[in-house]
């Protein structure tokens, strides 16, 4: 089985990696912020991920590299602390519901992506539970809707001129910047041949029989190949707009309740689709889906879509237009390919490279990522650097406000033995 890394970061993350590296020492508490406390084994677990996410171990690290990420992780669990202490005060309110169903679809795509059996086992080997997965998930969004919310409250503190850009632009082309603004142009393998039509077939002759009146849960839970829905009657529960592919969601959103889809092909295969409900901006559907898998001619017939594209650019053609044409990921091809712009050290393991490694207006040969095959771009437009220098100033108040209320509470660090 190969485990994804979107898996191994929940193990990690909660278990703290399941090898002994050095002698432990007894939990104890290393920091109390207000009335919270922070437990070394808590600063341990953020240790062993974030050193997975440079791609190297805890047995790799010198013993004085150990102590100087050790701070620093304790310094970020403390300012973690803090927003929750600045979010109570500034009334910002969390909607569980939709952490809960974030929470939900991201567990469904960790055993979607661990199939027969293989997510439960690698639970049991790492001796935890669902409900650790999905109580460290839920802590991670939680974080990141306060922290968007706390932006978005100071975003109107903070202002930029055409002066501030021009100033800015030097400093940007030549790296001196921490944040980095990423295109990209998606090219998604897509199956093809017999394996297709065999689906195709068989989706044809399971949505007559809806048709005719028989159940769609019961259809679901037969012939179904989601190993995370199939069981459960075909039941993605509730879901928002960017959870899914987006040639699923187009449909699932279109459609009324009760009704039930034509065949619609994804990446994934073929899918069957009934919309159950809608609430607010969310859509709970149900779907049967006949797995169409991908072969290595077709992943080599990405590639060489993808790397046609870059070839186009390098000719002079606009990344943009050309985003907005062929790239197969409809959220940020509307926008010509804006992915968003990235704090350098956050950068998701699959752009991480080139994102530190291109310079401002380069574009890279295709590389392969979770979505398919990506030529990205490290933009150097004005409207670029505008928003990178906004998002530095905002990362500076966001900073002072968080130095405010550290001055208000009571924050003791206890790293002496």
């Amino acid at each position: 089985m190969v485990r994804c890394w979107f898996f191994i970061w929940a193990i990690v993350l909660i278990c703290g990696a399941s090898v002994e590296a050095k002698p432990q020492l007894a939990d104890r508490i290393v920091a109390v912020v207000d009335n919270e406390i922070i437990l070394q084994s808590d600063v341990e677990k953020k240790m062993h991920f974030e050193l997975m996410s440079r791609g190297t171990s805890i047995q790799n690290v010198p013993e004085a590299q150990l102590r100087e990420l050790f701070n620093q992780v304790l310094e970020n669990e403390i300012q973690q602390k803090l927003l929750l202490v600045r979010a109570a005060e500034d009334s910002i309110q969390v909607d569980s519901e939709m952490i809960e169903e974030i929470v939900r679809s991201e567990v469904r795509r960790l055993k979607d992506q661990n199939p027969n059996g293989a997510f439960e086992a690698e639970l049991e080997r790492e001796g935890l539970t669902e409900r650790q997965i999905r109580e460290e998930f839920r802590q991670q969004y939680r974080k990141q809707f306060i922290e968007r919310e706390m932006y978005g409250s100071l975003s109107g503190q903070v202002n930029v001129s055409p002066r501030d850009v021009a100033d800015f632009e030097k400093k940007y082309l030549s790296g001196e910047s921490n944040f980095v603004s990423l295109s990209h142009i998606v090219v998604v393998p897509k199956p093809t041949g017999e394996k297709v039509e065999k689906a195709k077939k068989q989706a044809e002759a399971l949505l007559v029989r809806i048709k005719a009146g028989e159940d769609f849960a019961a259809l679901a839970r037969e012939y179904s190949e989601d190993p995370g829905s199939g069981s459960q009657g075909g039941d993605l529960g509730f879901f928002s707009q960017g959870t899914m592919v987006p040639e699923f969601e187009k449909v699932a959103f279109a459609l009324k309740p009760g009704e039930v889809s034509d065949l619609v092909q994804t990446q994934y295969g073929i899918h069957i689709i009934r919309t159950e409900e809608m609430a607010g901006d969310q859509v709970r559907a149900r779907h049967i889906l006949l797995l169409t898998p991908l072969d290595e001619s077709d992943i080599e017939a990405a590639q060489k879509r993808a790397l046609d594209i870059y070839q186009r650019i390098q000719k002079g053609e606009d990344f943009a237009t050309l985003a907005r044409e062929l790239s197969d990921f409809e959220r940020t091809a509307t926008q010509g390919g804006f992915m968003q712009i990235y704090p350098k050290e956050e950068l998701p393991p699959d752009y991480a490279q080139v994102g530190t490694t291109l310079k401002p207006g380069q574009v890279s040969l295709p590389i392969r990522t979770q979505l398919g095959w990506d030529v990205i771009k490290v933009n150097d437009d004005v409207m670029a650097l505008e928003g990178i220098l906004k998002q530095q100033k905002l990362q500076i108040a966001f900073k002072k406000m968080l130095a405010e209320t550290r001055e208000k509470l009571y924050v003791d660090i206890r790293l002496e033995q």
